[in-house]
């Protein structure tokens, strides 16, 4: 679509435009706004928007374009659907991407009012008609599409062995220690253990810095506070200290190559560091939800009390048994391979 635009906006944000409009239509579908398709982002902030236009989901900063909100997008160069391209806003289709773009697009009526949302930013999309939900939500998916998919999912070596793996080992198993070491054994060879263990890792340091925002969040609900009184608080002490294990935790396995945001996020949050600035430095990465003016965390333009409300694994909670999160690669992996046709005989 992007060349009907004349270059009006890239496609990627095309792609994350259309991915907003279809989270938008699942949670208008719905009483209440309740979904719970953790593939739908902005729940909360959707559940009270009667109409959408482009430019609301477009525009820099909106609440479900920001970057850890890219999900579908992200994926299409992994799953050979996009080239690997050096700027991420530079998308280009392979030949399976255009393929697979021809039959989701089928429809000329559903194409055509889409062209003409994305062409006019300003237009608004109030009733969705039958034709559009068909294209853009992924249960109306085609089986040619999802054998597309599947044999794109497993064209891909490492994903084959995970893929066995999920038949002997539940996905819940993964949320404890022992099932995790089972996991990461059934692997064959030290590269791809030790680049599983960083997946893994990663995950339990996206959990517990989620957590530590939360408390900051619940903090300032009644007013904004300076870092040093958010660091005496008992609660934001806890989370920030799980933060900083998890950080050590995930830096002792980074790769020499690793992204340097990765590693400077590890100093950032380990051990050292004055625990008001990790603070601040944690708030100062989540703008749409905190303000930080000098010393001082205030709300955001997008401030949302409950944070994991968005969040597709949440946070357990304090007095529940300790659960370590299912990385969430692995958990779309498995839903992708479900999806497209594959059974798997244990439970979920």
């Amino acid at each position: 679509m992007a060349p009907e635009l004349d270059g009006r906006s890239s496609a990627a944000q095309i792609a994350e435009g259309l991915e907003a409009l279809a989270g938008w239509i699942a949670v208008r579908r719905t009483k209440a706004g309740r979904v719970d398709d953790d593939r739908v982002q902005g729940k909360r902030k959707f559940a009270d928007v009667s109409a959408l236009s482009f430019d609301a989901v477009s525009r820099g900063g909106a609440y479900v374009t920001v970057p850890f909100r890219r999900a579908a997008t992200r994926a299409l160069p992994g799953l050979g659907f996009c080239h690997e391209e050096t700027r991420f806003s530079a998308l280009t289709l392979t030949q399976h991407g255009s393929e697979l773009a021809e039959s989701a697009m089928a429809d000329t009526d559903a194409r055509m009012r889409l062209v003409e949302w994305l062409r006019n930013g300003t237009k608004e999309i109030q009733r969705v008609p039958e034709a559009l939900k068909k294209t853009l939500l992924p249960e109306s998916a085609t089986d040619a599409e999802r054998t597309l998919v599947y044999q794109q999912v497993l064209a891909h070596e490492g994903r084959r062995t995970i893929s066995g793996l999920l038949h002997q080992i539940p996905l819940e198993r993964l949320a404890d220690a022992q099932g995790r070491k089972s996991f990461l054994d059934g692997l064959p060879g030290a590269v791809m253990r030790k680049r599983l263990a960083v997946c893994f890792a990663f995950e339990d340091l996206r959990a517990a810095g989620l957590a530590a925002a939360q408390e900051v969040s619940n903090a300032i609900h009644d007013g904004p506070l300076l870092g040093a009184a958010l660091a005496v608080r008992t609660g934001v002490r806890d989370r920030f200290a799980a933060l900083e294990g998890e950080a050590a935790a995930l830096h002792r396995l980074l790769p020499e190559d690793a992204p340097a945001e990765a590693v400077a996020f590890c100093a950032e949050q380990g051990a050292g560091a004055p625990l008001a600035t990790r603070t601040l430095a944690l708030c100062s990465r989540i703008p749409m939800i905190f303000s930080v003016i000098g010393d001082r965390v205030d709300r955001g333009i997008g401030y949302t009390r409950e944070l994991v409300a968005d969040d597709p694994s949440g946070v357990p909670e304090a007095e529940q048994d300790p659960q370590l999160a299912v990385p969430r690669p692995i958990i779309r992996l498995r839903r992708l391979l479900e999806e497209a046709g594959e059974r798997f005989d244990h439970a979920h």
